[in-house]
């Protein structure tokens, strides 16, 4: 059985406005780069992490040895959650 033109096109127009009901009746864009701008820019190392770390009895110089996950994992999860914290406050 062969379709006319005007057939194919109510199909595809019928599935294309099923499919944008199914997506909750919008159409999505593709994503913006521009939300991952600062990716990168704010990392746990360094004099940061000494900072941090010295709050908890501890040194930067621990995650130069990757056994911190065994040895100092506690450590390290505080300080990073301090450090956190802190950033919170200062984009707020």
């Amino acid at each position: 059985m062969l379709a006319s033109t005007a057939a194919v096109r109510r199909i595809v127009q019928r599935e294309a406005a099923r499919a944008t009901a199914l997506v909750g009746g919008t159409t999505h864009a593709f994503a913006s780069l521009d939300a991952y701008a600062d990716y990168g820019k704010h990392l746990f190392t360094g004099k940061v992490a000494d900072e941090y770390l010295k709050k908890h009895g501890s040194s930067g110089d621990i995650l130069k040895d990757p056994s911190w996950v065994n040895n100092h994992a506690d450590t390290v999860a505080n300080a990073v959650f301090d450090w956190y914290v802190y950033f919170l406050n200062q984009i707020n």
